[in-house]
């Protein structure tokens, strides 16, 4: 097949100025990606960068550039550079970078530093650093590589239904037209209508606490963020760059509580659950940008073993939705886009390369899951665990975490070594 075949009225996407440099010429399987968020637009880049035709269809009428800030650590990064050398340097450019010497404390809710997390130790150990951005700004790369390279995006429809004809998958979409490819890729999120008509409904689980979210200025104090615990609430602070933070709140509450306030009721039932926290911590909360705050309950679901059925598969919060609990979702996203591309441009066989990138995801995608799960917990009473000085987020320094960050793509091979085309962490 040559591309998609289109019939039916097309709804364009935004629109773009300036010169826009075409991909290569295709030559391999057609895709149709559901979804153009951070999974979506990372797997399109990589299948124009191996020559493949892309169709990504989005149901918001444009990417948004919504959210407040987000970690991408070395796995993350280095499935950028993968992706496309280009993509990796204007990730790193549009947000803060950690550097060496560059540290981050785990605070008490008093001020007390209790560890001292040595990110800026990263790169030397992985390759690649420890890079903190907006998701507006990771987004803003993704589009912007994206539409660079040529791929077809259209935006203000949504993928309604599909149907695998065994030779190509028809996709249908809500205005009425049809795609025929090769390939359809699940990228939906988190209540993806690709995987419901796959393998049925499975339970968004609540994870026992909520998140508010959102940004300001740097802090003087704490320039390179904190980690900090106290009763019922975690706080997670980061530079974005730019002179500016972004902040995380976890918080125990039942479901649907904190989300129903929305964003200008909850600062300030924020801002009472820290009466009594250190002034160089409440600060950073109460200086928030009124216009970035995002007010979300935590869920994931539990793992599944495959996420392939013929020429159709999954990829990012379609496949894997889980908690924030050690800052992988977009990591393993970025993986996924990753290693689906190259099997795509190694395999002939569409589903026999569907089946394979499945198998090469699935067991490390439901350990990062479950793994998530457990670290994210969210105490009710932290004393126990302030006292011991013990920090109930992770340490970059932790045994378990640090499995994650040396991952590489197939064929990566260090220098030196000669290794079989594998996808596992390296052991730390």
């Amino acid at each position: 097949m040559t591309g998609p075949v289109v019939t039916g009225p097309v709804v364009t996407g935004p629109v773009v100025t300036g010169p826009v440099v075409t991909g290569p010429s295709v030559t391999g399987p057609s895709v149709v990606v559901a979804g153009g968020g951070i999974g979506g637009l990372a797997l399109a880049v990589a299948l124009r960068g191996a020559g493949i035709g892309v169709t990504v269809v989005e149901r918001t009428a444009r990417i948004a550039e919504a959210g407040s800030g987000m970690v991408l650590y070395p796995n993350a990064i280095t499935a950028l550079d993968a992706i496309s050398p280009r993509l990796g340097r204007a990730v790193r450019a549009a947000g803060h970078e950690a550097v060496p010497g560059d540290t981050r404390p785990t605070l008490a809710s008093d001020g007390t530093t209790l560890a001292v997390d040595a990110i800026g130790e990263l790169t030397r150990r992985f390759g690649a650093p420890q890079v903190t951005l907006l998701r507006s700004a990771l987004q803003h790369a993704l589009l912007g590589e994206a539409l660079a390279a040529g791929v077809d995006l259209r935006t203000g429809v949504r993928v309604d239904d599909h149907a695998d004809r065994g030779e190509h998958v028809d996709v249908v979409l809500s205005d009425g037209s049809v795609l025929t490819a090769d390939v359809l890729v699940g990228a939906d999120g988190v209540r993806s209508g690709v995987r419901r008509r796959l393998f049925g409904d499975s339970p968004l689980l609540y994870r026992g606490y909520t998140s508010v979210r959102g940004r300001t200025r740097r802090s003087g104090a704490h320039p390179n963020g904190f980690i900090a615990s106290g009763d019922g609430v975690d706080l997670f602070a980061g530079p974005i760059g730019g002179g500016h933070l972004y902040w995380a709140a976890k918080i125990v509450a039942p479901p649907g509580v904190w989300p129903a306030m929305g964003p200008a009721a909850a600062m300030p039932s924020l801002l009472d659950l820290l009466a009594g926290w250190h002034d160089s911590i409440v600060e950073i909360i109460r200086d928030v940008d009124a216009d970035g705050i995002v007010v979300t309950d935590i869920v994931d679901r539990d793992p599944i073993p495959r996420w392939t059925s013929g020429r159709v598969t999954l990829l990012g919060d379609a496949a894997h939705p889980m908690t924030p609990g050690v800052g992988q979702g977009a990591g393993m996203a970025l993986e996924d886009a990753a290693v689906l591309a190259h099997h795509l441009r190694s395999c002939s066989d569409a589903p026999a390369a569907l089946e394979a990138y499945s198998a090469a995801r699935a067991s490390r995608a439901a350990d990062v899951v479950l793994r998530s799960r457990r670290t994210g917990r969210v105490d009710k009473e932290s004393g126990a665990g302030e006292a011991s000085g013990a920090p109930r987020d992770f340490s970059t320094q932790d045994e378990g975490p640090m499995t994650l960050f040396g991952w590489r793509p197939p064929g990566h091979v260090e220098p030196g070594r000669v290794e079989p085309d594998r996808v596992e962490p390296v052991p730390v």
